[in-house]
């Protein structure tokens, strides 16, 4: 019998999800070849694992590393035109000019200043672009309790006013759009802001031209007086967030969300009034400071478009976190009828971003490449930022301002948090509102709080705007809480590990939004850990030991943290396919920024289908068109409804691999494992009826646990599968909101329970997937979004310096890092990202200084001349803790016994209590509280009053 009889279910195509969908444009994504060879002949995966000696599991070496180490092409800053197959050979260049001022109308360019060899070909203003190019709408779906908040804001705004239905505008706030390119006589809404876009035939005249205008802008634009088109600096983007908790009685997640905000400012009084009167609590206030930080990561944004106009085509180069959503916007861009052609087809080649930290998250890059190929003849364009423009006008992360008090009892019991959080969002929305948001949610750091009073939000200015780098916010308000407890803990003469002990949050209890916490954090574990390391232990007598009197000081400090990881609801896709040879290959919408996704994702397989990927195709989030799923739901039956889910896929951010993305892959593993594999054993051996449990994968060969038949080849299997029209890969989407979404799936071994919402098969003709029609499926309901987060990732962090009192200059001397990563699927990939956090965090807290406006990198004439970053100098790069010798060591928690073999999202954990840490060491060698960052000699040298 055909497989498509044994299900209730059919093929679906990408043309039939697009007229579900209601779109009518093809989306394609094809994974950009790493190295020379092509996919045909990449290697990839001998080098992750997959050949006869390999450990199914176990990653021999990261699977994009041969090639990056080599200086093969893997980055789209690699790639020209010449590359791509298809692509006519003739290649211009795209150059923007920025505005310099935010006080007078930009009303034009002079170009006579440049030499002949230096003119372009055309010359691009703002007044020239359709409406849908200048300002196109952009539809954030990041974290779904926020797209709710901001609909229902966009709702209210349209009901006070006649502005845009939409609402959901590229440069915000929500009814407010800003130009791309700004209109001749408008003032520049932001510094950066596109004021004209050059096109260059050839590379010649493209670098004559850079050369001449760098650092020399403002000969070559004109300004005046004019009119302003945006609101006025200063306004917050919406929606903020008020975050309040009364106990046991009212909180954010509790409350009914229709009356929540009429109720707000009654609790805050209660709030009030309880800390009003008793005069025997401690209060400690708090102000708190940081400049805005660049991500910095070793490429500058690049890429390559070109429009086959004739065709509807448009064909662009990209490395991004983000590929749902920057198709997306190029959508809203060109699929308009004020479109200058008619959009079918956007086919997009996903390269390796070569980092990211959130800087390529919904970065802008993408929509000013696209403006760019609309705008060439027909010719591709590249577009590549060199690292001045990059601190131009690349996402930051946010500067920021925090101020409030926290209140505690005399047993050393946290009574409150009252907090205020103003974030410099800079000129554009982006993703400002949700890190505001996330920061709210982190001011209550690890602790049980009874009563909070917390607002945050993100305002409108003329900066670089900001947006979702690594923390998220968190960094920022851990910063708050965990300096402001070391600050009690001095006054009271308290040991500041015991006031972190007597108040830790746990299983069971809830956050300052009111969520449960349903998650075992064991930090009180991870506190006795670091209390007993003999850099704390013994930081006394280290001190004495590292004081050189009128030289050297020396401190230590500890923070921690409670970063979350994933969003209020989360969507992903993959696919695991059984090729003829019996190799596999996998792909994920998850990208790999750097942090070893690809990696991990290509062995996390192993265990169920015995061996390895030998190739991992990454950034294919359009395989959600294969599934048969729809966010829509006209028939209101939610979870009852087969083919609804929540949530599509979003982008990559929030470590969502270790356990997101990983549960994803194993899944659809498991699906084609047992609806498959386990099917063509039975058949091989003779057997009927068999299950998982009766099986065992043993030096790469399937074995029946019972004995009596001859072991499997993955080969062998595959030779039966393709023989028997099997499945020979399956299509896996899950959703994640406090509960995996779980459902039962008829396949070729009967009903197997998934804990995914969506399931395809593909079969051995090459045919579109076939939709597999879940049953009893079951779901996370609504209520649970107003929890914000669900899953943790805890860190502890003690950092011991030492401070040259004559010169300022502080030395980081070691770092202890305990860490609950949960199950670590490549330790080799955890340390990694745990060393690069420290030395982010180190950079971040006493070196990365951006001031704001034009005396920033906003002016165009900053590198790393001036941006001053850790170098391998300032950081203890030896692994492991020996006194005398600087150095950082990593302690992660054993799993418990019995345990899930289930992740934890680390990338962000060790960063964000960092440089509290390294404020509260500063206190303890100076006795002064720094809470400016960066923490500056100059800054160290006035505090000591020298």
């Amino acid at each position: 019998m055909d497989f498509r009889e044994t299900v209730t279910g059919a093929a679906v195509t990408r043309r039939a999800f697009l007229k579900s969908t209601g779109a009518g444009v093809a989306l394609t994504v094809i994974a950009a070849p790493l190295g020379l060879t092509g996919r045909a002949g990449r290697a990839e995966g001998a080098g992750l694992g997959a050949g006869s000696t390999a450990v199914p599991g176990v990653a021999r070496q990261r699977i994009d590393g041969l090639a990056k180490v080599t200086g093969q092409k893997v980055y789209a800053r690699d790639f020209s035109a010449a590359d791509m197959a298809g692509w006519p050979d003739n290649q211009w260049h795209a150059l923007y000019l920025r505005a310099l001022t935010t006080d007078q109308a930009f009303e034009g360019v002079d170009l006579g200043n440049l030499p002949p060899q230096a003119q372009p070909v055309r010359v691009v203003l703002g007044n020239e672009l359709s409406q849908a190019q200048r300002a196109p709408k952009v539809a954030f779906t990041r974290d779904l309790h926020m797209d709710e908040r901001m609909a229902q804001e966009i709702a209210k705004a349209q009901r006070k006013s006649t502005v845009d239905a939409d609402g959901r505008s590229f440069n915000l706030p929500p009814d407010v759009v800003f130009d791309l390119i700004v209109v001749p006589g408008n003032i520049p809404n932001f510094l950066g802001q596109a004021v004209a876009l050059l096109l260059f035939d050839s590379v010649a005249a493209f670098r004559a031209a850079k050369a001449a205008i760098e650092f020399n802008d403002d000969a070559f634009q004109i300004y005046g007086s004019g009119l302003r088109d945006g609101p006025p600096l200063g306004d917050a983007f919406s929606p903020t967030t008020t975050y309040v908790k009364y106990g046991d009685e009212f909180s954010y997640a509790t409350a009914d969300p229709e009356t929540y905000m009429d109720q707000v400012p009654g609790y805050q009084s209660k709030i009030q009034q309880v800390l009003d009167s008793d005069p025997g609590l401690i209060r400690q206030p708090f102000s708190t400071d940081m400049q805005a930080m660049d991500p910095m990561f070793m490429e500058p944004e690049a890429g390559l478009v070109w429009i086959d106009g004739p065709a509807g085509v448009i064909n662009i180069v990209l490395g991004t976190q983000s590929p749902d959503g920057d198709i997306s916007n190029i959508l809203s861009m060109y699929d308009s009828d004020d479109a200058p052609f008619h959009l079918r087809a956007v086919n997009l080649t996903s390269c390796y971003p070569g980092g990211g930290f959130g800087g390529r998250d919904s970065s802008p890059f993408t929509l000013m490449l696209a403006l760019a190929g609309a705008y060439s003849g027909g010719n591709p364009v590249r577009l590549a930022y060199d690292r001045f423009e990059q601190f131009r006008v690349g996402l930051k992360r946010h500067g920021a301002v925090l101020t409030g008090a926290l209140a505690i009892d005399g047993n050393m019991s946290l009574q409150a948090i009252q907090m205020t959080l103003t974030f410099d969002g800079g000129g554009r929305r982006n993703l400002s509102p949700y890190v505001a948001s996330l920061a709210a949610l982190c001011a209550g750091g690890s602790y049980a709080v009874p009563m909070a009073d917390i607002f945050a939000e993100a305002t409108h200015t003329q900066n670089i705007s900001g947006g979702s780098q690594r923390g998220f916010g968190g960094p920022q308000a851990f910063f708050a809480i965990e300096t402001a407890l070391d600050d009690i803990a001095a006054g009271q003469n308290w040991d500041p590990v015991e006031l972190r002990r007597a108040n830790i949050v746990a299983e069971g209890g809830a956050t300052v939004v009111g969520g449960p916490v349903e998650q075992s954090l064991r930090l009180a574990e991870m506190l006795d850990l670091a209390e007993n390391h003999p850099l704390w232990a013994d930081r006394a007598a280290l001190k004495r030991e590292s004081t050189v009197e009128g030289q050297t000081c020396y401190g230590t400090g500890l923070a921690m943290s409670l970063q979350a990881y994933g969003t209020s609801g989360d969507g992903m896709v993959a696919s695991v396919f059984l090729n003829r040879d019996g190799t596999i290959t996998v792909q994920s919408d998850a990208v790999d920024m750097g942090n070893g996704s690809a990696t991990t994702l290509g062995v996390t397989i192993g265990p169920i289908l015995g061996s390895n990927a030998a190739q991992v195709d990454m950034g294919a989030y359009t395989l959600f068109g294969m599934t048969g799923l729809s966010t829509e739901d006209s028939t209101g039956q939610g979870w009852d409804n087969p083919h609804w889910t929540a949530k599509s896929v979003g982008s990559s951010s929030a470590c969502l691999t270790a356990l997101h993305q990983v549960h994803t892959v194993r899944q659809t593993a498991e699906a084609l494992f047992q609806g498959s594999v386990l099917v063509a054993a039975t058949r091989i051996w003779g057997l009927s009826g068999l299950t998982p449990d009766e099986v065992s994968w043993q030096d790469g060969l399937l074995v029946l646990n019972a004995g009596g038949v001859v072991p499997l080849k993955l080969s062998q299997l595959a030779d039966e599968i393709y023989a028997a029209g099997l499945p020979c890969g399956a299509l896996g989407h899950a959703y994640f909101q406090n509960t995996w979404a779980a459902a039962i799936y008829p396949t070729p071994a009967g009903l197997v329970p998934l804990q995914l919402d969506g399931v395809s098969f593909y079969l051995p003709d090459g045919s579109d997937p076939v939709f597999v029609e879940r049953q009893a499926t079951s779901g996370p309901d609504s209520t649970s979004t107003r929890y914000g987060r669900y899953v943790w990732a805890p860190c502890v962090n003690v950092v011991a310096l030492s401070v040259d009192i004559t010169t300022g200059a502080v030395q980081i001397e070691n770092v202890l890092s305990v860490l609950n990563a949960g199950h670590i699927h490549v330790p080799q990939l955890v340390s990694g990202q745990s060393q690069g956090g420290v030395a982010m965090a180190i950079s971040y807290t006493l070196f990365e200084d951006m001031p704001p406006g034009m005396a920033g990198p906003a002016n165009g004439s900053w590198n790393l001349n001036q941006y001053h970053l850790a170098r391998a100098g300032d950081v203890p790069l030896v692994d492991g803790y020996a006194p005398g010798q600087r150095g950082q060591q990593l302690i992660t928690l054993a799993e418990l016994p019995g345990s899930p073999p289930v992740g934890r999202g680390i990338a962000e954990a060790v960063m964000c209590s960092v440089p509290p840490a390294i404020s509260n060491a500063l206190r303890d060698a100076t006795g002064m509280r720094f809470a400016s960052l960066p923490i500056t000699p100059e800054k160290i040298l006035k505090g000591l009053g020298q």
